[in-house]
């Protein structure tokens, strides 16, 4: 995206919206939970029209998962466009770390209207995010059997347990939030944990050609 000041007005007013809506949803969730919450309730705290949500965020699901397409682009790039002489192991650390480090700093008021939250209280965004799983876990696996030459059940295989590290991590920061506890107090021990997985796991991905 270009920078703030090249962006037009009409551009601007609409990234602003936007967030607004955006921030309004995460507010309304984090008080009283996803399932009790409309769209248009959302739409009348963010001082838009109902259709204005629809505009920004197909469905109510999209008002969680809204950083859904950039997650997926995430996770092919630590496979795709990891760093010449890096292996796939000490790539998928550096970006696991990274993402650790930004729910650290994401944590505050509005933790509990997050993803990491909503999917560990509402059966239906649960759903929701488990298809999205599936659908990351089938890009991971593409990026595989392209960059390895390796067989689909091989790929897909090693694609889950790459994703699992992050659904991991998603669910143990959830679950802390919606029990009152800070994320930041699991944060640690979780980082030890998945790095004794990697490491577990770093035979098999760095075993791959390519």
């Amino acid at each position: 995206m270009p920078p703030p000041e090249e962006l037009s007005l009409r551009s601007r007013k609409k990234i602003r919206t936007r967030a607004q809506i955006a921030d309004a949803a995460a507010e309304l969730f984090g008080a009283r939970g996803y399932d009790a919450v409309t769209v248009a309730d959302v739409a009348r705290l963010a001082e838009v029209s109902e259709q204005t949500v629809y505009n920004f965020f197909s469905s109510k699901e999209q008002l969680v998962l809204d950083e859904d397409a950039e997650f997926e682009a995430r996770l092919v790039g630590l496979v795709r466009e990891r760093a010449a002489g890096a292996s796939r192991t000490d790539a998928i650390r550096a970006g696991v770390h990274a993402f650790l480090d930004e729910l650290k700093r994401r944590e505050g008021p509005d933790s509990r209207g997050g993803l990491p939250c909503l999917i560990n209280s509402s059966p239906t965004l649960r759903r929701a995010w488990l298809e999205a799983v599936d659908r990351y876990a089938d890009s991971l696996a593409r990026v595989l059997l392209e960059d390895s030459g390796v067989s689909a059940a091989v790929a897909r295989v090693l694609a889950g347990a790459i994703l699992a590290v992050f659904v991991v991590i998603i669910d143990e920061v959830g679950r802390a939030t919606r029990t009152g506890v800070s994320p930041r107090s699991v944060i640690q021990p979780l980082r030890a944990q998945i790095d004794d997985a990697l490491d577990r796991l770093a035979p098999a991905l760095n075993s791959l050609p390519g």
